[in-house]
């Protein structure tokens, strides 16, 4: 009974929060509530499309569906369309009738990129937390403009998504897990490798942590299992949807099917300097990259030959199952598209594929705290917590330098791909203006027909810094930028201005390049050119301050 009072309070305005223009979160509603809270954000979404005033509603026919895919931890050449060895047959028949972009830029790391993709403002190492309580994201835009909202995959953040403006949820707060039981134990209750029990959402419920049931989990097939579940739901219905696939892999720990690892059995015997050396001659008669302005970044690695034969083979083992959990990811791509084809939503469906930051050199050690090897025990395994390491992320990268958690292009520079048969006609083709993850909100904006509202949460909202990536698939320019796109993270901090890149690495000295003839920063311009070196790290300066402006930094 309490319920249906609380659901006729919610109707009359009784317990609403407003984000003018938009109604989102349910003021004092339980959050261990959650089937009463789908129901409620339902009721929420009618209302919001029938009453509220001033909000446009474009007929969804001349719509498209959008099918946002970021994988995490992923390196730039570790695609087949991108020069990989690595199978990638459904991402590749998305290149290959679509567009591929050959500057695509993150934040160099799985946080700050999801707080600057979410809601289309850059950010720094301190200000990615506030940011999201700054704006809608993209889903509460969506959903405002008719969109049936889907997220499944991964979070990173404090935001529950189904207060936030999607319909459906599935997946976990945290950055990383093992993707055979991301729970703190086996479902017998042993100890295994774990790092941290984050909360999830399964079946439409909050659950503290989440231990599978199911001998065959994997979570890469499970991210998919639940999307494909939801368009069928949802199935014929009239409004257009915008799903979000945030899938866990690459990322480690190193873990997939041994079908899928048999497929790479010696394929990396090679080594680091081999197969580097194999991806960029790949690049190079694929067109995708002009040796004159992008040689292959001179930058040091392990000499393979040096380390025992133990070693080899332990790191090519590593590398066997990143390309597997690669080759994993392609084909739960592949279940989509296959979906989506059998579904008739082809044609008039969005589907933007990219990367949170460039491959990870960490080599996490922390589950040794809590597990101790055993007997049987092998990489890939869910006994296992493996990562690739420094040497294979610089192989990743290629043809550029350093990694995740910087802002060489190693870190901040990652694949994307554009497929869209109703609304790009030149296909297979390539992009080369930069664009950012901040620019995607704005692409959603204009194809849902909505504007971005004066206030959010009784404050005024942020205004969004990226521009439309629309003109791209017609292959034009992108709208003039007002905001210069800035990195600071970790171990580097960065500025792009036009063809210009300030970029910095831990505590050495800012370092210049010029991007339209040294795509792989080479030449370091900063000794010739002081005075636009000095212009620009005061710029950067500026562009920090801007990112915490407006921000309420110490969230309730």
């Amino acid at each position: 009974m309490g319920n249906i009072w609380t659901i006729m309070g919610f109707a009359l305005g009784a317990h609403l929060k407003f984000h003018d223009p938009y109604i989102w979160v349910l003021k004092d509603t339980p959050s261990n509530s959650p089937t009463i809270m789908h129901g409620m954000k339902r009721l929420i979404g009618f209302l919001a499309l029938v009453i509220l005033p001033g909000l446009s509603v474009a007929e969804s026919s001349q719509r498209p569906n959008i099918v946002i895919i970021m994988a995490d931890d992923m390196g730039y050449s570790d695609l087949g369309c991108y020069g990989s060895e690595i199978a990638t047959p459904h991402l590749d028949r998305l290149a290959a009738n679509g567009i591929r972009y050959s500057q695509m830029y993150n934040t160099s790391k799985c946080t700050t990129t999801r707080s600057s993709l979410l809601t289309g403002r850059y950010v720094t190492r301190t200000s990615w937390d506030a940011n999201l309580d700054a704006g809608p994201n993209f889903g509460e835009i969506a959903h405002a403009g008719g969109y049936r909202t889907l997220w499944s995959g991964k979070n990173h953040s404090d935001i529950r998504p189904p207060e936030h403006g999607w319909d459906r949820f599935y997946g976990f707060q945290g950055g990383a897990c093992n993707f055979w039981n991301p729970g703190p134990s086996m479902a017998d209750g042993s100890p295994f490798p774990h790092i941290k029990a984050y909360e999830w959402m399964v079946d439409d419920q909050w659950l503290e942590t989440y231990i599978p049931d199911d001998p065959d989990y994997y979570m890469t097939d499970v991210i998919t299992d639940n999307a494909l579940s939801w368009l069928d739901e949802y199935a014929g219905e009239e409004k257009p949807f915008l799903l979000y696939l945030a899938y866990n892999a690459p990322h480690w720990p190193l873990h997939a099917r041994d079908e899928d690892i048999a497929k790479y059995r010696g394929r990396y015997d090679g080594g680091y300097q081999a197969i580097r050396q194999e991806r960029y001659d790949r690049m190079a008669s694929m067109g995708i990259i002009d040796p004159e302005t992008a040689p292959l970044h001179p930058q040091e690695i392990t000499d393979w030959n040096s380390l025992p034969a133990s070693e080899q083979r332990l790191e090519a083992e590593r590398m066997e199952i990143h390309a597997a959990m690669v080759d994993s990811l392609d084909q739960n791509v592949g279940r989509v598209l296959a979906d989506l084809e059998a579904k008739d939503e082809w044609d008039n469906t969005l589907i933007l594929f990219f990367v949170d930051n460039g491959a990870s050199e960490e080599r996490d050690t922390r589950y040794r705290s809590n597990y101790e090897d055993q007997p049987g025990d092998k990489m890939g395994s869910v006994f296992s917590y493996e990562c690739i390491g420094m040497q294979w992320s610089l192989v990743l990268n290629a043809p550029f330098a350093r990694h995740k958690k910087t802002s060489h292009e190693g870190g901040v520079c990652s694949p994307m791909i554009a497929h869209w048969p109703a609304g790009i006609s030149a296909t297979n083709t390539w992009y080369d203006e930069s664009v950012h993850l901040v620019d995607v909100m704005s692409t959603v904006m204009e194809l849902t027909g909505q504007d971005y509202p004066a206030t959010y949460a009784g404050r005024t909202s942020k205004p969004v810094e990226g521009v439309s990536m629309v003109n791209s698939f017609s292959a034009e320019p992108l709208p003039k930028r007002d905001t210069i796109m800035g990195f600071d993270f970790g171990m580097g901090k960065g500025l792009r201005d036009g063809k210009w890149k300030l970029v910095k690495y831990k505590n050495q000295p800012w370092e210049l390049y010029d991007m339209s003839v040294d795509r792989t920063e080479t030449h370091d311009l900063a000794a010739a050119q002081p005075d636009r070196v000095a212009a620009m790290i005061a710029a950067h300066e500026q562009w920090e301050k801007d990112c915490a402006a407006g921000l309420v930094m110490a969230k309730n």
